[in-house]
């Protein structure tokens, strides 16, 4: 399965673990790992989560308060955010 994550959602994945670095060292590594072993499983199982609208797809992390959207199709997946829990969800709707 071919995994994409979009310039935002990188963007957004990279300014978190920068800021958990920053309060706690090594904690942006282990954000890092968190985020990394939720896109594996979403690559592993890219429907087992629950639809939001568009064909879009949301992975809540657990030990972090991050959600991650995507959408499958075909071979590909596609990230387009990587977000705190508690944004506006309007904040990402926008670039689906």
């Amino acid at each position: 399965m071919r995994l994409e994550l979009r310039p935002q959602a990188e963007a957004e994945f990279r300014a978190a673990a920068l800021w958990y670095e920053n309060e706690v060292p090594g904690l942006g590594a282990t954000f890092i790992h968190a985020v990394t072993a939720a896109l594996n499983v979403i690559a592993e199982r890219p429907t087992a989560f629950p639809p939001i609208g568009r064909n879009a797809r949301r992975f809540i992390m657990r030990r972090f308060p991050y959600v991650i959207i995507y959408r499958h199709s075909g071979d590909a997946i596609v990230v387009y955010a990587c977000i705190h829990s508690h944004r506006d969800p309007k904040h990402w709707r926008k670039r689906l």
